[in-house]
Formats: structure tokens, sequence, C-alpha cells
């Protein structure tokens, strides 16, 4: 039988693509706009519980075209995959229907589990922590979320302004002396709208000259910006606090910070840690007079090109600088290239099921050039041509890779995701459900993953690179201090030794 041709001479089919591929199109900028709202929401602490509450995708197949029906084919500016002669390219029905009804059947990041590459191995290092610095770790946890509060009692709130130079945006800062513990905490937290801080904001690595002790180590500019205008606030408030009551010179400084605030208080800890007279300033003189100093942040992006560390000097022992990162966060790889691959893996089809593809173990790299395209699905080609267009290299092919990072143990399809720029800070550790076997094809309320318990591990930053993690729920500070609050109570019973 020959081709039916519509009114306006173009095949039946080449218009039914054509729609599907706007339909795709106009998906992608509805997730990537949904996405925005629900980790803005989640940054200032408004948003608690199940992803179904935000996310809602009324799906609307294109119906199939009818002879009796004249179809317009209307090309979408947004990003449409492209032929030969720049035509948009044909997409089968089995593919439009597979889009449709995966986000009609599963929430919104369900699908990102189907891969292999989302779950790190079972078999890292337990997390051992001296008793005494649990407390250390609920209190960051707590600060790091009323830091989203006005302050109260004691509690001091600074405003450090927006940057229109770098992008970067305003961030705001709470301390208070917590004399029965004998530590003052600072709790940093940023005002940004995620997209801005992870994909629009300045993110090209900037020489921290004057800052850091290597100016080789490149950091995040919109991060590295707003660090630096805070050292004259902090320095002004700690002065104070030390004049308000000299035994404060006892005590120990904890800084903490959740998302881009835990970014931005890795990267004053730093300087403040600052061994060189290049990298002096009136703030890190005041590092001396504290008995102690330490970092704990939570769901923090990467900042950094080497992971920042602190100083190996017998001085430093007893200092804590830890990064709590809940598996799945997608805010803990976050930077423009693993946004848009997220994003993108949004949109696509769903890859073959785990217990479908175990049948065949996953092809070699050279075998799946094509971003976006699950090992071992064959047909899921990506429809979105422009955020196809990211360095299609899997982390692995890094120069930092290492043998350790990411091949799961188990087959499945992998998600590609592009080679990251910038490490995360401190010891890394990774909190998982305590109960892996409970699976469930719905999202999980921040209640229900306390209720599975959690089991706390030490990785590198070499271990997250070329992970594809993208549930927004894992980003929940109250999950964070939830679950840390678990932890300290297992260490306190020793249930969790």
């Amino acid at each position: 039988m020959g081709q039916q041709i519509l009114n306006d001479g173009l095949p039946r089919w080449h218009s039914y693509g054509t729609q599907m591929l706007n339909q795709s199109a106009a998906m992608y900028d509805q997730i990537c706009s949904s996405f925005n709202d629900v980790m803005t929401l989640i940054d200032r602490d408004k948003y608690i519980g199940n992803e179904n509450d935000l996310f809602t995708y009324q799906s609307h197949p294109v119906p199939p075209p009818s002879a009796k029906v004249r179809q317009h084919a209307v090309v979408h500016k947004g990003p449409a995959k492209k032929g030969k002669k720049g035509t948009p390219k044909e997409v089968s029905k089995g593919q439009a229907n597979a889009i449709t009804s995966s986000f009609a059947s599963r929430g919104y990041f369900a699908k990102v589990e189907l891969y292999a590459n989302s779950k790190l191995s079972s078999d890292l290092t337990p997390l051992r922590l001296h008793i005494p610095t649990y407390p250390l770790v609920c209190l960051a946890a707590q600060y790091s979320e009323r830091v989203y509060e006005n302050p109260r009692g004691e509690e001091r709130d600074a405003h450090v302004d927006a940057d229109w130079r770098t992008g970067a945006k305003a961030m705001r800062i709470k301390s208070v002396p917590m004399d029965h513990m004998n530590t003052i905490v600072f709790a940093i937290r940023g005002t940004a709208t995620f997209m801005d801080w992870s994909v629009n904001l300045n993110t090209a690595p900037t020489a921290p000259k004057g800052f850091l002790d290597d100016p080789n180590n490149f950091c995040h500019a919109g991060f590295l910006s707003v660090a630096r205008k805070m050292i004259s606030p902090v320095a002004a408030r700690l002065r104070h606090l030390l004049e308000e009551d000299p035994r404060r010179c006892s005590y120990s400084l904890l800084i903490t910070g959740h998302s881009a605030g835990g970014a931005v208080a890795s990267l004053l800890y730093a300087h403040m840690l600052s061994t060189s007279k290049a990298a002096s300033s009136e703030l890190s003189i005041l590092t001396g007079c504290f008995k102690r100093v330490h970092c704990i942040t939570f769901g923090t992006p990467p900042v950094s090109l080497l992971p920042l560390q602190k100083p190996s000097g017998s001085e430093f022992k007893k200092f804590v600088f830890l990064t709590f990162i809940n598996e799945g966060d997608p805010v803990a790889r976050a930077d423009k290239a693993y946004v848009k691959s997220l994003l993108e893996l949004f949109v696509a089809p769903a890859p073959v099921e785990a217990k479908e593809s175990s049948k065949h173990p996953p092809p070699s790299k050279s075998s799946s050039p094509k971003h976006g395209k699950a090992h071992g699905t064959g047909s899921n080609t990506s429809l979105i041509s422009k955020t196809s267009k990211v360095s299609v290299k899997s982390s692995r092919s890094s120069p930092r890779s290492s043998s350790k990072s990411t091949k799961p143990k188990t087959p499945g399809p992998i998600w590609d995701v592009p080679p990251s720029t910038l490490s995360n800070a401190g010891q890394i550790v990774i909190l998982r459900s305590g109960n892996s076997s409970s699976k469930t094809k719905r999202a999980k309320t921040v209640e229900e993953r306390l209720s599975e318990g959690v089991v706390a591990q030490v990785a590198t930053d070499e271990q997250l690179r070329g992970l594809i993690w993208g549930d927004p729920v894992c980003h929940v500070m109250k999950l964070y201090i939830g679950r840390v609050e678990l932890l300290a109570v297992e260490a306190v019973t020793a249930r969790g030794y």
C-alpha cells in the first residue's frame, strides 16, 4: 500500500512524528520548570513528603492521524531531533506511547532507579565516628534547618547581598552561641532558585587567589563570590561574640549549611583553615581563637576541581569536616551538564526493566556512543537534540575516575552521565535506607523513609562520578535531620555497632 499523504503534502506519519517531537519538547520545558519549582521549595524548606503532592503530569497523547482530519506540522523552537536534511526526525508510535505511559504509570523520578548506575555499591566502608561527634552532627542538622526560619533568642541574622557581576545570589547567615555545648554555630543558606545556582549561575571554575592555599584549585564562581563576601560579616560577628564573653575562646566553632548554603560553608571553612600568608584575612586569623573549627554540611553540590579537605597538620586532627549525602539526592552531583542530562532522562522512554535486561550484561562503553541511550535498550533514542549535545563520555573515562567508581555489580541499563568538572568537599557520608528490600513503584514520604532505618557509609568523590540521582525527596532537610538523629541514637545505644 502506498503511504497516505495529508492535504498539505506531508506524509501522515511524518506529521504525527513531528507532533510527538513537539509534545516531547513541551514536556521537557514543563519538567524543567516543575523540577526547578520543587527543588527551590525544598531549599526554602517549604516542601515535605511525597513527590506526588507537587508533581502531577496529565498525559495527553496525540491521537493517531486520520485521513479525514488535516494535520498541521508546527515545528517547536525548543530541542527537537534533527535528521540529515534538517527536518525533524520521525518518532515511532511505540516510542511516543512509551513516553506518555512512563509518566502516567510512574512518578517522575521512579524511572531513574531503573538504571543500574542509580545506586552505589553496597560494600562501602561503614561510618565510624567518636561518640562526642554525634551531638555536633545533630546540632549542625538542626541549624541547617533552622536557618530557614526567622531568628529567635540569642540567634542573629545577617544578609549578604547579591553580586550582579558574578551572578551570585543573596545568602543568609544565622549565628548563635550554644554556651551549654561550648560551641558557636554559623548556619548558611541560599536564597536563589535551584536553576539559578546549579545551571544559570556562573559555574565556570574560577581561581581562588587570595582565598585558598592552592590558587590552582579552581572553584565554582558563584559560590566562591558569596564566600568571599562573607569574610567581613562573619569575622565581625565572631569578634562580637568573643568580646561579649571571653570564655568563648575555649569554644568550638561549627559552620554548617544545606544545599547551596553547604557549598558556601565548605569554601568558607577551607578559607579559615588556610595556612598560607596569601590566603590570610581578618577571618582566618580568628581561627586560632577557637579550640576547634568544624564544618558539617548536608546535600551539598560540588564546589572545586579537587576535593576540599582539612589540612593534614596534627593541630587539625580533631577538626571535623563531614558532608552528608542522601543516596539519590540530585544536588550532590548538580552542575549544568548533569542537570541537563537528568532532565533528558525524565523525558526519555523508560529503559528495559532490570529483570529483562539482566538476561544480557550491559555492553561495553563503545557500543553505546549516544548520550541518553540506555545500554541494552536498543531503541531508546533521545528525543531532545540540544540537551543530547552535552558531552557523551561516561565519568569512567574521566582521568580522575577509579576502577571502584559506580560500576554496577548487577547487570542493567546504564544512563551515560556527562563528566563532572567539580568535586564534593570533606569526608563524604552516604545515608541510605536500612531496608534495602523495601521496594515500591510510588514515591515514599520522609516519614516512610525514616521508618526504614538508616545505614551510613563512607564514599569518595570518585565513587560518585557516573551516578545518576534524581529523587528530590532525598534533598529534603527533614530527611537529613531525621536520619542523623537515628544514627546518633544507634551510636549511643550501641545498636549501630
